[in-house]
């Protein structure tokens, strides 16, 4: 029996009832390669990034902007790939991880670890797990 002053979630349910409501879950990016073929990169919006993931990218002192998407990624490769390929620029990491975060129903700033400070804060750089990791250049 619980107690009135406390709420109990089971994480089972709580589960059930997020996979039951319609969400976006990935977000596809599709750009172009030298020969002109279309390759894509797909990333999962910030709500589905997992914990663990988030962590072993922190405890190898990565860049949480660029490694931890990287880790993300499906095809993992198709990250690097859309970096290099696609001439990704630092402007538009921040539109995709902005894009990833407003899909979610999570607001820049409102990320995995951040403070609601971080939200209204000027010039912020890219949202990171930690909301520490300045963007890479």
């Amino acid at each position: 029996m619980s107690k009135p002053n406390r709420k109990v979630i089971r994480l089972q349910q709580m589960r059930a009832q997020r996979a039951s409501t319609a969400k976006t879950q990935f977000v596809d990016i599709y750009f172009e390669n030298a020969d002109g073929v279309e390759e894509v990169c797909t990333l999962p919006t910030q709500d589905d990034w997992p914990v663990e993931v988030i962590e072993e990218v922190e405890e190898k002192g990565g860049n949480a902007n660029i490694s931890l998407l990287r880790e993300l990624a499906l095809p993992p490769e198709s990250f690097d790939r859309l970096v290099k390929v696609g001439k990704l620029t630092v402007g538009e990491l921040k539109e995709i991880v902005e894009d990833l975060s407003e899909e979610a129903g999570t607001d820049a700033g409102e990320g995995f670890g951040s403070s609601s400070s971080s939200a209204s804060t000027p010039g912020a750089s890219v949202p990171t797990s930690s909301a520490t990791t300045p963007a890479a250049a």
